[in-house]
């Protein structure tokens, strides 16, 4: 239906992020998206987005709303002011969605997307740089020779990871040790718990068994898995970089939910 619409990828993602955006409020609570500029940058504001802003380009609004996927509503000066996403924008994000392919890969497409947004790689740009360069050694000519570079860049990306989450939180008493992750993320997560419904507090605990699983799993991969006797294939290599992007995602979207 849709097939004839131009879109961009930088548009498709920034239309992907409006309709989860709207999706991420109570429908009695829903409100239209504030467009907000200042200098040269162009800001969207919602309590569905995640950290309630979006960082944009004025261009990818108006596109948007010249293919009729928004409604752009404005201010007396003529600027952009409101907006909402229109039954075409959100079909068309439906039809989008079906393109990627089946749901399993649709969740692995979203969340590799997300890691690759803007928004994750200036919020953590040493965790994602190290994630970045794993992925991409998935890629190349010879990838089995780089298995255990691929555990080791995971490690340091969960390892950066994990310090940005303590300067940020900065949890009490947490261990100074950068190698120590699981203990330096616990700390983070029991803190926020306290700020956190049951269900979410549950959550929270059943992501640190995450996290604790995922060291695990770097640990062999960057190790060859000698302690198993065991030989890597790329599926190991596939499943480290796809889990500790998974692992972040959850964290970084739980924690930014939680009201501080």
């Amino acid at each position: 239906m849709f097939d004839d619409i131009p879109l961009q990828p930088e548009q498709k993602n920034l239309l992907a992020k409006l309709v989860e955006a709207n999706r991420n409020v109570a429908p009695q609570k829903r409100e239209k998206f504030i467009v907000n500029q200042a200098d040269d940058q162009t800001w969207i504001l919602h309590p569905g987005l995640q950290d309630r802003h979006l960082e944009t380009h004025i261009e990818d609004i108006e596109i948007l709303e010249r293919q009729g996927l928004i409604e752009l509503s404005y201010d007396s000066r003529g600027k952009p002011s409101l907006f909402y996403v229109t039954p075409e924008g959100f079909q068309y994000y439906r039809e989008m969605k079906e393109r990627e392919g089946q749901p399993v890969q649709r969740i692995e497409t979203g969340i590799r997307q997300y890691i690759n947004a803007d928004q994750f790689q200036k919020k953590y740009p040493a965790a994602y740089q190290k994630w970045a360069e794993a992925e991409a050694l998935l890629w190349s000519s010879d990838p089995e020779k780089q298995l255990t570079t691929i555990g080791h860049l995971c490690r340091e990306a969960v390892q950066e990871f994990a310090t940005f989450l303590v300067e940020q939180h900065k949890p009490p008493n947490v261990d100074q040790n950068k190698a120590r992750t699981v203990a330096r993320v616990k700390a983070v997560l029991n803190l926020k718990k306290q700020q956190a419904g049951d269900t979410v507090h549950d959550f929270l605990d059943a992501l640190l068994d995450y996290w604790r699983a995922l060291d695990g799993l770097i640990q062999r991969q960057e190790h060859d898995a000698k302690k198993e006797g065991e030989q890597l294939v790329w599926e190991d290599g596939r499943r480290v970089v796809f889990q500790t992007a998974v692992v972040m995602f959850e964290i970084d979207h739980s924690l930014s939910r939680i009201k501080r």
